[in-house]
């Protein structure tokens, strides 16, 4: 089993930060290898990656749908994908004051993948990027 954790700190308002996290359509925004992320239905996001999901040294695409569940009042989501490739993981945004926005990701999956950590990293640098951009647009 793979247990992964990122963190980092962004300057902008935990508010404003979750409002862009938590839309599920964001997400291929900021995780690398999604490319397609739509709500089917209530609580279920259907995604597509490029993956080496079988472990063969080959990326292939991969369509799969997941329970996902925002908690306004805790800033954070959650997801997952029960079964037999049953992995979850969390996006929690902390109130850090005048001291910014602390985000934490941790992604539990069944086996270790190399490069995990290093996307999660990244994850969370997109975000930050993305956070940026949005705050200048708005001026």
């Amino acid at each position: 089993m793979g247990d992964y954790t990122a963190t980092t700190t962004v300057s902008h308002d935990v508010t404003d930060a979750f409002d862009y996290i938590s839309d599920p359509e964001h997400l291929p925004e900021y995780f690398p290898r999604m490319t397609e992320a739509h709500e089917v239905e209530a609580g279920t996001v259907r995604t597509t990656a490029i993956v080496d999901a079988d472990q063969d040294g080959t990326d292939e695409k991969v369509v799969s749908d997941a329970w996902f569940k925002v908690d306004d009042s805790d800033h954070s989501i959650s997801w997952g994908s029960p079964g037999e490739s049953d992995y979850h993981g969390t996006l929690r945004l902390h109130d850090g004051g005048g001291s910014g926005t602390r985000i934490e990701l941790s992604l539990t999956t069944p086996q270790d993948f190399d490069g995990m950590q290093q996307s999660l990293d990244e994850s969370l640098a997109a975000i930050a990027s993305r956070l940026d951009e949005i705050a200048a647009e708005k001026g």
